[in-house]
């Protein structure tokens, strides 16, 4: 598994992307080879672009899906504070992932 999604109202999912339940997303966890693991929030939206989630707000869906290829777009929630930190939280602390090891936003060229 390569990523784990935490939503608002459900389990954690870590399945296939085309599985991923749609709504009620928080934050999604990502192993990353440059930087150990990936915590990807604050999107309205997320989509899966080749092996990883981006978040978009409308505009960058807009984008996102008028580009060609494959989709899967997942619908963020806004909640208060604390339950999004408690979710944040656990996808930053889940022992399933390597450690972060930097806050970086640039990816390896080399996988």
């Amino acid at each position: 598994m390569d990523f784990r999604v935490y939503y608002h109202d459900q389990p954690p999912y870590d399945g296939v992307p085309e599985l991923a339940p749609v709504f009620g997303v928080l934050v999604i966890v990502e192993k990353d080879a440059d930087h150990g693991r990936r915590i990807v929030q604050n999107g309205d939206y997320y989509g899966w672009v080749g092996d990883r989630w981006m978040p978009f707000d409308f505009a960058g869906l807009l984008d996102y899906l008028q580009s060609p290829g494959w989709k899967r777009v997942l619908i963020g929630r806004l909640v208060s504070n604390d339950d999004f930190q408690l979710a944040y939280n656990l996808a930053n602390s889940d022992p399933d992932f390597p450690i972060r090891t930097a806050y970086g936003r640039e990816r390896s060229k080399v996988r």
